[in-house]
């Protein structure tokens, strides 16, 4: 056996190693937060989260982001895209369908931080790394106020469901709210967040599909510290106080004809 053929064997014992402790830690992990629901329940304080991955999403993610670091450098590798998102999701198509409402209605919005690359160039790849470290944060107390779930987050964007309209727009205009009274860095950052409701449709993943490349159309449209919304979700708002401050016929790339999208802001009374 020559040198190259033992360490090639090394590495694959060692990667056999590591993926089965990987396996193990990650289900205990998935049996504490069982328990812990199970706790949450009882007490009537049981809030959906993020899944824990099986330990062959987690490998599938290690070696993403292998490729990202290859392809595209540290910082890269650290930046999402709202195009990108939609892509994964449009090929995994995850289970939308438990997410709905009562009437199979989701709201689907998405966000990124505007001018990501020019801010990931003036903070260098560590500042940048606890900058996102924080919009995190902002992210997911957002969400978790208003029972929302993160489908996929890829370095500075998110791809998140919530039962209801009202809850999303809540959600984004929390997150906006979060990010306007922040301090340091984070003061700099302006991130843009578009929403669309549609039915989540399980089979195929035809409708699905469209709906999420329709929510990050909207996303797209969107400036930083923009709410932007389309005209099915504005007119399933219901509870939350919001005005609309702007109404712009638009064109969606890929989609056919003409779409009304709103703008829009916490009302003033």
């Amino acid at each position: 056996m020559s040198l190259l053929e033992i360490v090639l064997a090394a590495l694959v014992a060692l990667l056999a190693t590591g993926l089965l402790v990987t396996s193990i830690l990650l289900g205990v992990a998935r049996r504490r937060i069982k328990a812990l629901h199970r706790r949450l329940v009882e007490q009537g304080r049981a809030r959906p989260r993020l899944a824990i991955p099986t330990a062959s999403q987690a490998v599938r993610g290690v070696v993403g982001t292998a490729i990202r670091v290859k392809d595209h450098g540290f910082g890269g590798a650290l930046r999402g895209s709202i195009a990108d998102i939609a892509r994964w999701a449009d090929v995994e198509r995850p289970d939308l369908v438990r997410l709905a409402g009562t009437d199979g209605i989701v709201t689907i919005i998405f966000s990124d931080i505007q001018d990501s690359t020019a801010l990931n160039d003036r903070l260098g790849d560590r500042g940048w790394v606890r900058l996102l470290a924080r919009h995190d944060r902002v992210v997911s107390r957002a969400v978790s106020r208003h029972d929302g779930h993160v489908i996929k987050s890829q370095g500075d964007g998110f791809m998140i469901a919530f039962g209801s309209a009202d809850e999303a727009v809540a959600a984004a205009l929390d997150l906006q709210d979060g990010l306007d009274g922040a301090r340091g860095s984070l003061a700099d950052v302006r991130v843009r967040v578009g929403a669309h409701t549609g039915s989540a449709v399980q089979r195929d993943g035809d409708l699905f599909g469209r709906n999420v490349a329709y929510a990050a159309r909207v996303a797209a449209l969107a400036d930083g510290g923009d709410v932007l919304v389309s005209d099915d979700t504005w007119t399933r708002l219901e509870s939350v106080e919001v005005e609309s401050v702007e109404t712009q016929e638009v064109e969606l790339k890929g989609l056919p004809g003409t779409h009304r999208v709103h703008r829009v802001v916490r009302s003033a009374s």
